[in-house]
């Protein structure tokens, strides 16, 4: 498959390809970017960086400390304690593997199309289309078919009361589902079941973390308390690859006393060093953030309603996750396609048109955007 573009810089909320052609970046490296490319808050602290070149995972690095409690001082609920990753599809199987030694069970349950990453593992308890790749692995973790309502709560029960499962694993709003946003009932439902029959509840917000979807973690929404917590992409804001597996003390102590996982580069010093920037600006920045993903949720989902789509598309909005089903696949690549050759970058996900704008971008950049894909449609 040929690359869409050749990137030679980012800026903002701007893509730049090799000819200086400008983009207007309504994907954001799929929810890495939160912060805006070139945030001068993050570029800075890169380029001050002047610690060792590598530390041995064996050993002790104070840095490690300073980031783990920051992580630990914004996540729900009573996640404590982290485990250092490269990126997301290693934080799931970090996650993964506690269940599994924490609960002394090895099957999974999880939503039917979901992905979770790239490693086996992760691939494991995603979508049913990666048998091929997982073969036996596949069969050890069950399917719940959205859409995720009360209804729902039956199979999932059916599931879980056979006592033979490690833990739920989902991403608590779906975004590559095509944001697919869960009935509260059943959010609130999943929980009570899964302290019921022993089964630990993994929120998997690689993607929706960072306040992508109005909260600093999707899970917040549902007032929910995971067992085990997977983040990665907008950690560093996209200069450094890094994931964290943060999950409850008790978990963590079987992880540390059974579990066997080594990182090369999990948290590499480089990456740790704009990680804790990322961490202290979301937290100083808190409000200000998310008060334009409010903001401009409300703003996109004005624009989009109003838009003349060959057939009336479903909206599913959280915070600036926003998916437009436009209920034809062909058509969704059409428009992703003819957005991309006037300046707009989005992508499509079945029939599903997604916007992963910057948490930060202003409403005459917005507007600049939607402009393009009004005409596109």
């Amino acid at each position: 498959m040929p690359a869409e573009i050749e990137v030679a810089k980012v800026q903002g909320s701007f893509v730049f390809d090799t000819e200086n052609k400008q983009y207007i970046d309504f994907i954001m490296g799929w929810c890495v970017g939160n912060f805006g490319w070139g945030n001068p808050a993050l570029t800075e602290k890169a380029k001050q960086f002047n610690g060792p070149d590598y530390v041995y995972p064996g050993y002790a690095y104070p840095p490690w400390d300073e980031l783990a409690g920051l992580l630990a001082s914004i996540a729900p609920g009573k996640l404590k304690t982290c485990f250092r990753a490269t990126g997301g599809s290693e934080a799931v199987d970090i996650a993964l593997q506690a269940a599994m030694v924490h609960t002394g069970r090895q099957k999974f349950v999880s939503l039917e199309g979901s992905y979770h990453g790239n490693t086996i593992g992760a691939l494991s308890v995603g979508s049913s289309e990666y048998r091929e790749a997982c073969r036996n692995l596949l069969a050890r973790c069950y399917k719940i078919k959205p859409p995720l309502g009360a209804t729902s709560l039956d199979r999932v029960e059916k599931l879980l009361q056979r006592e033979d499962v490690a833990a739920f694993i989902m991403e608590p709003i779906s975004i590559n589902l095509g944001v697919l946003i869960p009935e509260r009932q059943f959010m609130t439902g999943l929980a009570k079941l899964c302290k019921k029959y022993g089964t630990l509840l993994i929120m998997d917000e690689v993607a929706t973390g960072f306040g992508r979807t109005g909260t600093l973690f999707a899970c917040e929404q549902f007032n929910l308390e995971p067992d085990i917590l997977c983040m990665a992409k907008a950690i560093t804001g996209g200069l450094g690859g890094m994931g964290a597996a943060i999950m409850t003390p008790a978990i963590a102590r079987s992880m540390e006393d059974r579990g066997n996982f080594y990182s090369t580069y999990g948290w590499h010093p480089r990456s740790v060093n704009v990680a804790i920037a990322t961490v202290q600006y979301l937290i100083e920045n808190q409000i200000r953030l998310l008060d334009n993903v409010a903001a401009m949720s409300g703003y996109f989902d004005e624009r989009l309603a109003h838009m003349a789509f060959k057939e009336t598309p479903e909206l599913r909005i959280a915070g600036l996750a926003i998916g437009v089903d436009v209920h034809d696949k062909a058509y969704a690549s059409r428009v992703q396609a003819k957005c991309r050759r006037a300046g707009l970058l989005l992508t499509a996900e079945g029939s599903t048109l997604l916007i992963l704008p910057a948490l930060d971008i202003d409403q005459r950049i917005a507007g600049q955007g939607l402009d393009i894909l009004e005409s596109c449609v």
